[in-house]
């Protein structure tokens, strides 16, 4: 049996923008809800790949400087491998049609009032470039 079949195991990355005034954020339920890009590893992908995949699926970007920071549990007993990048363009594209949400910039004051998963919280704020 393999361990995937044991632990869910997602990928989510928090991305700033070339001043590391703004992250991507992923606006849900009409912004009641709030998450941070990245999903599931598919089998026979790695980790790496599959937050590379998800960023561009969810927000059209590819960043540089991606790197594993942290995991973490989330509430849902999933374990979260958590990534840190910037990106130099700025511009967003779901190419899903927005059908996990909606990308969206948020500065660091906006980031601390949403609704969101603590982890992903802390996380953030925790690793939020000086």
């Amino acid at each position: 049996m393999s361990m995937s079949k044991l632990f869910k195991v997602t990928t989510k990355a928090a991305i700033f923008d070339p001043n590391n005034e703004h992250i991507i954020t992923i606006s849900m339920n009409q912004n009641k809800d709030w998450g941070l890009p990245g999903g599931h590893v598919d089998d026979g992908e790695t980790p790496d790949d599959a937050i590379l995949r998800e960023l561009l699926e969810e927000c059209g970007v590819c960043p540089k400087n991606l790197q594993r920071k942290d995991f973490f549990m989330h509430s849902n007993g999933k374990v979260v491998l958590a990534y840190i990048g910037g990106i130099d363009d700025t511009t967003l594209n779901s190419q899903q049609g927005e059908i996990e949400g909606v990308p969206k910039w948020l500065s660091l004051d906006e980031f601390k009032t949403i609704q969101i998963e603590p982890n992903y919280r802390k996380f953030v704020l925790e690793n939020w470039p000086e």
